[in-house]
């Protein structure tokens, strides 16, 4: 059976019958590849790329010690900026506020804040903690009184940072783009509602 046949049985199928397709299969030589031989050839390839690009094999172990080394420098130097973030001590206010209570209005007394021992302002930052220790560390950052007047607002935790250099009026901002508090700012006496 030649070619042409064999294509337009192919096809078309439809056209021609059970016993002549298979006739046209069982014409049809298909060469039965020697699976050593290919082996063979496939081993000899192989084998003749690695030897052909030595330098690849050594640029690719270079990459890999200097990723490993970057990574190492890394994780050291952030273990280390940890540690020495933890031993830098901290100025921690501890105070018991007096608590003036007026018509449902209670106020922090910025006289109890101890005064600060370096006028450099530093970084805040806060992981789930009450808003009266967020606005203590604000009473005594930026001199300023504090009032209450809703008194659930104080045990509310937040995630809060603010740089050295921000103004009040940018932290009293940023807190109030949450909604279970509003604080307004005015000579010096942040009143939270």
């Amino acid at each position: 059976m030649k070619n042409e046949e064999k294509i337009r049985m192919l096809l078309h199928p439809e056209q021609y019958s059970e016993e002549q397709l298979d006739k046209m299969l069982d014409d049809t030589d298909i060469p039965v590849p020697d699976v050593d031989s290919e082996w063979q050839r496939f081993k000899e390839q192989h084998t003749q790329h690695r030897r052909r690009h030595p330098m690849m094999r050594w640029a690719a172990i270079f990459i890999t010690v200097a990723a490993l080394s970057g990574i190492s420098y890394a994780a050291i130097y952030h273990w280390r900026k940890s540690q020495a973030q933890k031993e830098t001590p901290t100025t921690e206010v501890r105070q018991t506020p007096s608590v003036e209570k007026q018509d449902d209005v209670t106020s922090i007394d910025v006289a109890t804040v101890p005064e600060k021992t370096d006028t450099i302002r530093q970084d805040q930052q806060f992981n789930n903690v009450e808003l009266q220790k967020i606005m203590e560390q604000v009473a005594h950052d930026y001199d300023v009184k504090v009032v209450f007047g809703n008194e659930s607002a104080r045990t509310i935790r937040f995630y809060l940072k603010w740089e050295a250099e921000e103004t009040l009026q940018d932290i009293v901002n940023r807190i109030n783009h949450f909604e279970k508090v509003h604080l307004t700012l005015s000579d010096n006496i942040i009143t939270i509602n």
